[in-house]
C-alpha cells in the first residue's frame, strides 16, 4: 500500500472515531447515564457520603469521552487518571455528553455521595467549557494517559484510592489478566477499593449470538480475537482469579444471566466452566478492597 492510501486509511479511521464518539455522547455515554451507573455500583458496594472527596482515582479503559472520569470529578475527586490501551479520546465531543444530559438526574444520582451544591458548582463549570481539550481536563484534575498497558506498568507511583472499569476486563488477553490485576492491587492505598463491571458475552454479535465464541479451539482464538470479541473467561474462573490475589478481599456484588441466548451445540474443551448457568452469565460486578488479614482458602 502506498503512502497516500495509508494516509486515507488513517483519516478514515479518525472520521469513524469522531462519528462513533458523537453518537455515544448523546446516548450511552451521556454524563447523566454514567452518573446513574456509578451511583448504582457504589451503592451495591456499600459506599456512601464523601467516598471520593479528595481521593485519587484510576479509570481503566476510559474510552472515547471520559464521562465516568468526569463523574469522579463531580464527586469531589482530587485527581483522576483516565487510561486506555489505545488513544481513543475524542475531546471535541465531550461537551455534547455533558450538555445533552439532564442536570437534575446527575444531581439526584450523586447527592448520596457528595454535597449537592458542590456537585452543582462542578457541573456548572463543566457546562461553561464550550471547548474541552486534554489540557482543559488536566486543569480539572483529570489526566488522560494513552496508550498504556496496565499489565506492564501503572500510570503513577502514588497510591490510588479508587480503581474503576466498565466492560474492559473481558477484552484483556487471558495471559495478561493476572499481571494486570496484581499491578492494580499493589497500587491501592490502605483504604482503597475497586469496582469492575465485566461483560462476559461474545462481543462480535452479543444481541443475537452471544455465545458463539465458545466454539473456537484455543489455538485458533488469538490474543487479537480475545481483545476484540472477549477473552471467554467465565464467572467461576473470574471468582478463582480474584481469590488468588493475596491482599485483596473481593466479592461479586451482582451477576446477570443471558437466558434468551442460544448456546452452540458443541462447546470447545478449552472453555472452563462449572455448569450451564456458568456459561450464560452475561455480566458480573466485582468489588475489592485491601485486607490486612491472611486469606483462608476454602
Amino acid at each position: 500500500m502506498n503512502k497516500p492510501n495509508r494516509l486515507l486509511d488513517h483519516f478514515g479511521y479518525i472520521k469513524l472515531y469522531i462519528m462513533h464518539s458523537r453518537k455515544l455522547a448523546v446516548a450511552g455515554k451521556r454524563l447523566d447515564i454514567c452518573a446513574n451507573e456509578v451511583a448504582i455500583y457504589l451503592l451495591q458496594c456499600g459506599k456512601g457520603k464523601y467516598v471520593l472527596r479528595d481521593k485519587i482515582c484510576l479509570e481503566i479503559g476510559s474510552g472515547w469521552l471520559l464521562t465516568h472520569s468526569l463523574v469522579f470529578y463531580l464527586m469531589g475527586a482530587k485527581k483522576v487518571y483516565a487510561t486506555d490501551v489505545y488513544p481513543l479520546l475524542q475531546p471535541e465531543n465531550i461537551f455534547h455528553a455533558v450538555s445533552k444530559s439532564v442536570d437534575w438526574s446527575i444531581l439526584d444520582s450523586l447527592s448520596t455521595f457528595e454535597d449537592r451544591e458542590i456537585i452543582h458548582l462542578r457541573l456548572k463549570k463543566l457546562l461553561s467549557l464550550k471547548k474541552i481539550s486534554v489540557e482543559t481536563l488536566k486543569e480539572l484534575g483529570i489526566e488522560y494517559i494513552a496508550p498504556i498497558d496496565l499489565s506492564q506498568k501503572m500510570p503513577t507511583k502514588e497510591k490510588i484510592d479508587f480503581i474503576f472499569s466498565k466492560s474492559v476486563f473481558e477484552h484483556v488477553p487471558v495471559d495478561d489478566v493476572m499481571p494486570l490485576l496484581k499491578n492494580i492491587e499493589s497500587s491501592l492505598s490502605e483504604d482503597g477499593f475497586m469496582f469492575h463491571l465485566i461483560h462476559l458475552l461474545d462481543h462480535k454479535n452479543m444481541s443475537e449470538r452471544p455465545f458463539d465464541f465458545f466454539v473456537y479451539p484455543q489455538e485458533a482464538y488469538s490474543r487479537e480475537l480475545q481483545s476484540r470479541w472477549g477473552n471467554r473467561i467465565r464467572r467461576s474462573q473470574w471468582k478463582h482469579i480474584f481469590s488468588n490475589l493475596k491482599h485483596l478481599d473481593s466479592r461479586f456484588v451482582f451477576e446477570w444471566l443471558c437466558k434468551d441466548g442460544v448456546l452452540p451445540e458443541k462447546i470447545d474443551s478449552s472453555i472452563q466452566y462449572t455448569d450451564e448457568e456458568d456459561l450464560i452469565v452475561s455480566h458480573i460486578g466485582v468489588f475489592g478492597e485491601l485486607t490486612s488479614f491472611p486469606k483462608v482458602k476454602s
